[in-house]
């Protein structure tokens, strides 16, 4: 296997693996990929934090209404009090009989006018839930790609274990035809059986690698125990593909990758927060009022309204109030600060759209270079069989050739090597142009 296929399966098995039923069904490709979605934990975190932004939309939207709307009531007991200004009680002791009281409140505040900065403040709002969308969509192309590159690795390591023992038995088998052989000699015996050795070693290796790919790939797409992840592939096949011209791809990507997008949704969300904080130079206005009601029988009711009575009272009213700041040295701060972030983005603009530009175009390549060299190893994979296969026959018709098989049997293993490392380069670099593009939309098999 390619060292970074390795290193990468290495790295996934630091991470503790998520225990599930024991299963021995069958996965596909696409059943992987919907478990991963459903499972993945840095999925799952970019999910919540856009469930996060959409509570603070509906948030937000509702204080359009009403934003103030509160009730309050209290009760207890109170000393009783008969009587009123010009005819106070008798009793002036100051110890009276307690009897209960009940007082309510209503109070209600409506903005009517700031001079847009409420509604900048909505289209911020919205603006940051398109940027948590588009971080989720980033994550998971980020997910489904990693995912990808395991289970064509372990596709991989299971055909590089299998071609080996194939060759294995295929030797063993021509050395019990020719053991008695007198024509064989004593060089070519050792040859064979070290030839044998090392394959030996390589199942082994072979063997290694593939249990460590079942193992990362289990542990990505959340299956334990991992020898319970069973593939419905029977092998490694280079994935049908119908990849349109660079220029088309660096267009889809302009259009639809996340990083585009969140930084689009970004920049509308800060030039937003701008404009309201300069419309905090101008006053708000807006509705206000409310009703109280406080009721305490053991008290006599005043109607003189220059008399004061906490528990007896029924009153209301609306108002419209206008609120102007003046700590002007503090609201320029924050206008310039809010200004300086929608310029940072505006100037992080003018470079990401250059920048994935020469994504696609590093992606493209590569996989321009892998396709042809898949044809390449395809030309050489048949000159190579066709070795082994002429080979074969002057063996058989002369025994003591078994010199000149045993090089084509080990040219063939590296070839078949190459070729099947060559499907898993093409399979993955496939892949990155998906993610590069940010998704497979424009990509038809």
């Amino acid at each position: 296997m390619h060292k970074p296929v390795i290193a990468l399966l290495l790295t996934s098995l630091l991470q503790p693996s998520v225990c599930l039923s024991q299963s021995t069904h069958k996965y596909s490709f696409s059943e992987l990929i919907e478990r991963v979605a459903s499972l993945n934990a840095e999925i799952g975190e970019a999910r919540w934090r856009l469930r996060k932004a959409q509570a603070w939309k509906r948030q937000a939207f509702g204080s359009r209404i009403l934003p103030r709307l509160r009730l309050s009531s209290e009760s207890g007991l109170v000393p009783e009090a008969k009587g009123d200004l010009f005819n106070p009680p008798s009793d002036t002791t100051g110890v009276r009989t307690l009897g209960p009281f009940t007082r309510a409140k209503l109070e209600f505040a409506q903005p009517i006018y700031a001079f847009g900065k409420y509604s900048n403040l909505m289209r911020a709002v919205e603006a940051g839930v398109t940027v948590e969308e588009a971080a989720l969509d980033e994550k998971s192309l980020e997910v489904v790609f990693e995912t990808k590159e395991l289970y064509y690795g372990l596709l991989l390591a299971k055909d590089l274990k299998d071609l080996v023992e194939g060759v294995l038995q295929q030797l063993q088998e021509r050395r019990v035809e020719t053991q008695d052989n007198p024509e064989l000699s004593l060089g070519d015996e050792y040859k064979l059986k070290l030839a044998m050795i090392e394959l030996k070693h390589q199942i082994l290796e072979a063997k290694s690698n593939a249990d460590l790919a079942r193992e990362a790939l289990a542990w990505k797409v959340g299956i334990s125990p991992p020898d319970t992840l069973l593939l419905a592939a029977k092998w490694l096949e280079p994935e049908v593909h119908d990849v349109p011209s660079f220029t088309d791809l660096v267009s889809h990507a302009l259009a639809t990758r996340p990083d585009w997008r969140r930084l689009q949704a970004g920049k509308k969300a800060k030039k937003s927060l701008r404009d309201a904080a300069r419309s905090s130079y101008y006053p708000e206005i807006s509705l206000g009022g409310g009703i109280r009601y406080a009721i305490a029988p053991n008290r006599t009711d005043q109607h003189n309204p220059f008399v004061k009575d906490n528990f007896n009272y029924f009153n209301g009213g609306v108002f419209l109030q206008i609120r102007q700041s003046f700590e002007w040295s503090m609201l320029r701060g924050e206008s310039e600060q809010a200004q300086a972030d929608y310029r940072e983005l505006v100037a992080k603009e003018r470079g990401a759209s250059q920048g994935i530009r020469v994504d696609v175009k590093r992606a493209h390549s590569q996989f321009i270079l892998a396709e042809q060299g898949l044809e390449s190893m395809r030309e050489r994979r048949k000159l190579t069989r066709e070795w082994l296969r002429l080979a074969k026959e002057e063996q058989e018709f002369d025994p003591g050739q078994i010199k000149e098989l045993i090089d084509a049997y080990q040219a063939w293993v590296l070839q078949e090597r190459d070729y099947l490392e060559s499907i898993y380069e093409f399979n993955v670099k496939l892949a990155s142009i998906e993610r590069t593009i940010g998704g497979t939309s424009l990509i038809r098999p």
